[in-house]
């Protein structure tokens, strides 16, 4: 993805572009990349230590976001522009690993689209959700973990 503008920003292509980056930068580490010829062992320690690193870039993220709500005038990305800018380039981060994340899980930024396209749809008129309904949320949360529940089949 060369010069992107706000107006030019195709996520679809920024997830597919990821294959190709995520690729160059586990070549220059000596590593391989989602391109390659990986195990399925070999790519989920790869999404494991992404998720990791994101998870990183989330706490270093929430830097910026006041959370004491008993100080007065906690330092804000709201009301600093260059706090605004660090924490949209922590974002940004957070972006980067999530587009590593889809590239060794082998999703294209097709799939994703399609994927979140379904749950959206879902979302917007599950019974369980109260914008769009009564039904009390399952009870089990063992089983919505292992993705036994209704929001797992939002696709059928």
């Amino acid at each position: 993805m060369a010069s992107v503008t706000p107006d030019s920003f195709d996520f679809i292509e920024f997830i597919n572009e990821g294959f190709t980056s995520q690729q160059k930068y586990a070549k220059a580490a000596g590593f391989k990349g989602p391109l390659d010829d990986l195990s399925p062992d070999q790519r989920y320690a790869k999404i494991i230590e992404h998720m990791g690193h994101l998870m990183e870039e989330m706490v270093e993220a929430r830097v910026y976001v006041p959370r004491r709500s008993w100080k007065n005038n906690e330092p804000s990305y709201l009301n600093d522009p260059e706090l605004r800018k660090e924490f949209v380039a922590e974002l940004f981060d957070i972006t980067l690993f999530f587009r590593s994340i889809l590239a060794f899980a082998g999703i294209s930024g097709e799939e994703f689209a399609a994927g979140a396209s379904a749950k959206m749809g879902y979302n917007a008129t599950r019974k369980d959700h109260n914008v769009n309904g009564n039904e009390s949320a399952v009870q089990d949360p063992s089983a919505e973990l292992h993705g036994d529940c209704p929001s797992a089949n939002f696709d059928n």
